[in-house]
Formats: C-alpha cells, structure tokens, sequence
C-alpha cells in the first residue's frame, strides 16, 4: 500500500503539490477562523450567563433592601397604632379629671394618672424586641428643672431630688427655646454634663417642653425613630394638660388650706 502511495506521488506533476499545500494552507486558515469564532462566541456566551447573574443577584439585593423597608414602615405603622390605643384612655382620664371639684382628689388622681402615662410612654418607645427606656417629667422651678415624675429606670430617691440646670442641660436647652430636642448621643452634645453618681447606660435623647411647666424627657439605649419623637409629642400634648390641672388643683387647695409653697415641687410633698 506504501509503495502504490509512492508510485502515485512520484506520477504527480510538480504543480499538483503546490496545489496540496495551498489546500492544507486554506484548511489550517479555515479551522483557525473557526476556533476564533467559537470561542468569540463562547466567550460571549460566558459573558452573557455572567451578566444574567450579576443582574440577578443586583435583583435579589434590591427585593431584599424592599422587604427590609416594607417590615421597616409596618413596625413602625404597628408601633404608632398601638401607642394610638394605649393613649385614648389617658385621653378619656384627662376629661374626667377636669370634671372633678374636690382639688385634693384632682392632685392625687393626676399624680397617678402622670405616673400610668409614663410606665406606658416606657412601652411605647420600644420599636424593637430588647429595648430599654425610661421617661421623665421635669418641672421648673427658678434656673432648675426637678424630676417630679418618673419611670422605671429611674432611681427612687430622684424623684423630687435631681435637678437640671437650665442653661447646663440638653433638657434645659429645650424648655428654654421651647423646641424639640432629639439626640443621638447626648455626650457629644454642648450642654451634657456627666453625673458622676449615675451609671446610667442610657445615651439617646429626646427632649419635648411642656409649656411653661417643664419638659418630658425621654432616655433610650438606642437612637430613637421618627415615630418614637411623634409618639412622644402627643404624650407630651396629654401631660401639659394633666399638670396644667395638678397645678390648677394646687392653687385652689393652697387658698383652701390657707397655705403658701414657694414652688409646685414642695407643696407635692406636703400634700
């Protein structure tokens, strides 16, 4: 067979070989194009299939980002229905509570109607599961601003005893300008002065007057929200009217006991 394949190569004219060549030349050149093409192709594929993915995963990132916002505003839309609830009954006190004659029953029914608002405000401001807060009302008396009333969280012996000053505290800072004041971290903040018989662990803050009688104070772990400061003004609203009655109440029993106090403070403990 070798030597029928030679005798045939040898019978070949000379131009037959150059005719070989060019068709092995065209045929190397054509499966060279070829393998370019398919792997442009390939590799367009890949690239393609990477596209899809990346797209993909952008997808699945901005789904996710939604799920978080819509679980997001529904707590918060539950956590604002729910102080809605919890405050109408206050609400409902307050109007029988100026309807009562008899000043010492007002005192004593606000004391306890202010306190039932502020363990509930407590509640209220919690937006997550774990969350800590305590709340204040402090009353003014001269250039100081005294707890009278407070939440859990509070030691016992403030109530009626810490003080702020009005131009060297945050709270101050708020009944003075009478505005909101909401705080992240109230050691950054100008008028912080740092209480060297607490260990509070409280940092966030959010400060909202009461009119010419104080500021309700509210101190979490965390920052507070939009929702919390909304929350906390319309409780706000409820206890201005409540002390405008205990203060009402105070008067109308000091001129019918014939006792003079210097202050709101020291005649609650008297009565």
């Amino acid at each position: 067979m070798e030597a029928m394949i030679r005798v045939a190569l040898d019978k070949l004219p000379p131009w037959a070989f150059h005719l070989f060549a060019i068709v092995i030349a065209v045929g190397i050149a054509f499966y060279f194009i070829k393998t370019l093409y398919i792997n442009k192709k390939f590799s367009e594929m890949i690239s393609d299939i990477m596209n899809r993915e990346d797209r993909t995963l952008t997808m699945q990132t901005r789904v996710d980002e939604l799920r978080e916002a819509h679980a997001a505003t529904e707590q918060t839309a539950q956590q604002s229905l729910s102080a809605l609830r919890n405050m109408k009954p206050f609400v409902d006190a307050l109007n029988d509570l100026r309807a009562l004659a008899d000043p010492y029953a007002v005192l004593n029914e606000s004391t306890f109607l202010m306190q039932r608002m502020l363990d509930m405000l407590a509640v209220d401001m919690k937006a997550s599961p774990g969350g800590h807060h305590r709340c204040g009302v402090w009353l003014a008396t001269e250039q100081m601003l005294t707890l009278r009333f407070a939440s859990a969280g509070f030691p016992k012996h403030y109530v009626g005893e810490r003080q702020l000053h009005v131009d060297r505290s945050i709270a101050g800072r708020s009944f003075r300008k009478q505005v909101v004041i909401q705080c992240v971290d109230v050691t950054k903040d100008e008028d912080w002065e740092r209480n060297v018989e607490s260990k509070s662990p409280y940092r966030s803050l959010i400060s909202i007057p009461l009119g010419e009688y104080g500021v309700l104070t509210m101190d979490g772990l965390q920052p507070f929200s939009e929702s919390c400061r909304t929350i906390g003004e319309m409780y706000a609203a409820v206890a201005t009217g409540v002390i405008a009655e205990h203060v009402a109440a105070f008067v109308r029993w000091s001129q019918a006991n014939g006792v003079q106090e210097p202050d709101l403070i020291s005649a609650d403990r008297r009565v």
